[in-house]
């Protein structure tokens, strides 16, 4: 604020200088020339003009008095626009200041509002995440326990299957020691008697 401040204060100090100073050269100016006008007339004229001289010497202080007012006059007025133009940039710098302040508050609100908006998706992601992770793990061990009672059935199948054929060695085994030990038979067996295990 201070240095906004000083820099203001420096522009208005730069205007000042710009606007009294050229109503100043030009009050110089003519004076230097009235000056001028007055000694090249005292150096001319003769001891019978001087009364002249003196009224023009007269007219001439009359005239550098008006100006002098106008000059006064000019200098009041422009002091009177740095004065207003000084407190326009005042409250310029002031506004701006004020529009700086709100956007950084807005930028930090955003900033925060953004945090949080990332923290939830972050969370709610997670959770998703999770949520499939566990579906596909539920998934994998429902097929892994039916897998297993397939498995289960499979092996319960061969047993059965290996059962099966021992009794049917056993006999095969018996058939093998009755034909061994019998006679030949005398008649051949009727088709719809078949043979005896």
């Amino acid at each position: 604020m201070s240095e906004s401040s000083s820099h203001s204060s420096e522009q208005v100090e730069k205007i000042r200088e710009i606007l009294v100073g050229r109503q100043l050269g030009l009050l110089e100016h003519r004076l230097g020339s009235l000056e001028a006008a007055i000694d090249a007339h005292r150096g001319h004229a003769g001891g019978e003009a001087l009364g002249g001289a003196e009224s023009t010497h007269a007219s001439v202080l009359e005239s550098t008095e008006d100006l002098r007012r106008q000059l006064r006059d000019e200098a009041q007025i422009h002091s009177d626009q740095i004065a207003r133009l000084t407190e326009q940039l005042n409250a310029a710098s002031h506004q701006l200041e004020e529009a700086s302040s709100k956007l950084v508050e807005q930028d930090r609100h955003v900033e925060q509002h953004l945090s949080e908006q990332l923290e939830h998706i972050s969370s709610a992601m997670a959770a998703r995440i999770d949520a499939r992770v566990r579906e596909v793990l539920q998934h994998l061990q429902s097929e892994i326990v039916q897998w297993k009672h397939q498995l289960d059935r499979d092996l319960l199948a061969v047993r059965h299957t290996k059962v099966d054929r021992q009794e049917v060695r056993n006999r095969f085994a018996r058939l093998a020691a009755a034909a061994m030990e019998d006679p030949p038979p005398t008649e051949a067996p009727r088709e719809d008697q078949g043979f005896l295990l």
